[in-house]
């Protein structure tokens, strides 16, 4: 067996705020677990809220699944790490204000593979993904995601008839992604009035109903209007509704939003898990074929506006996001 991993905070030049965590229990599962951004810098024990749910689901998935008895299975395993996270909210004194205030939530995304005595069965809980035998992508997308990215892509330009510094550009550019067309206009009104902000919303709503018409206008206007901050917290574990995505963070996650698939285990070569900092797989097995592919992609489109989507791109100094990479070769 060989074993590949790599990890990269959004900022290299503080690994120890890297919101992704890895497991390897050798033989027996692997996971990369990518904890969701913060949106209000609420802290846990020193760590943001996407970092200490990601740790916290690491840890319970070592302890989990490295006793001889544990359960392998991959339903039982999201409700176990579901109410890890709720015990969370009761130790921290959180629990009432989280059932009403989505931006407090720790959360988490998950990829697992668990290896059975005659299937590998895979198990995911939002966005990131896993490949099997460089061939078989298994990955979640949300159109909720391309919703907020499009308004980013359709503020960019507007953004850079204001400014030409392009940190500055991309600041702004978040700061709209973030907290939608309707936020108050003080945090971004060295750059952007009020015109500026009807024009990108427009935009965005008309490029948006362009790429999905398949989604509810109203949907599309609560997104762009509230951005991530104000709207987005509505649809995580919402099985009632179209844009509901699956996230563990303490809350029940509807079973049908749950994906499983299973293989053979003697058709299973090579596994390859990661996170969404990656935008385009390796064109082979291994963490040298896939920060190959992260360096084109960062040269092709580092503002992730015209080749790749993204809520948010990478700067002189950071990456848009933070990067994690597991490969298992049997």
């Amino acid at each position: 067996m060989l074993i590949e991993a790599f990890s990269e905070a959004k900022n290299p030049a503080a690994p120890h705020a890297n919101e992704d965590q890895i497991v390897i229990l050798p033989g027996r599962a692997y996971a990369v677990i990518d904890g969701v951004t913060d949106r209000l810098g609420t802290r846990y024990q020193g760590m943001l809220s996407g970092q200490y749910a990601a740790v916290t689901v690491k840890r319970a998935l070592e302890h989990m699944l490295s006793a001889p008895e544990a359960r392998m299975d991959g339903i039982a395993v999201v409700h176990a790490l579901t109410a890890e996270i709720a015990a969370a909210y009761k130790a921290f004194g959180t629990a009432e204000k989280v059932l009403t205030d989505w931006n407090l939530r720790l959360s988490a995304a998950l990829a697992l593979v668990l290896v059975q005595a005659e299937t590998v069965d895979v198990i995911l809980v939002g966005d990131s993904g896993v490949r099997i035998n460089g061939e078989h992508i298994l990955r979640m997308e949300k159109d909720l995601d391309l919703i907020t990215s499009i308004l980013r892509r359709q503020a960019w330009p507007v953004i850079g008839q204001k400014t030409s510094d392009p940190e500055k550009q991309e600041l702004v550019s978040r700061r709209v992604t973030w907290h939608g067309t309707r936020q108050p206009l003080d945090a971004v009104a060295d750059t952007l009035d009020a015109d500026d902000m009807a024009l990108i919303e427009s935009r965005a709503i008309a490029a948006n109903r362009e790429a999905l018409p398949h989604v509810a206008l109203a949907d599309i206007e609560n997104l762009v209007r509230g951005g991530i901050v104000n709207a987005q917290g509505g649809y995580q574990n919402n099985g009632s509704l179209q844009l509901g995505y699956p996230c563990i963070d303490g809350f029940e996650v509807p079973q049908h939003m749950i994906r499983i698939e299973r293989f053979p285990r003697s058709e299973v070569r090579t596994v390859e898990i990661y996170s969404d900092g990656y935008f385009k797989p390796g064109d082979g097995f291994g963490v040298a074929a896939w920060e190959k592919a992260f360096d084109e992609a960062e040269r092709e489109d580092p503002a992730k506006v015209l080749l790749y989507s993204s809520p948010k791109g990478s700067t002189s100094s950071h990456w848009a996001d933070d990067r994690t990479y597991l490969a298992v070769k049997f």
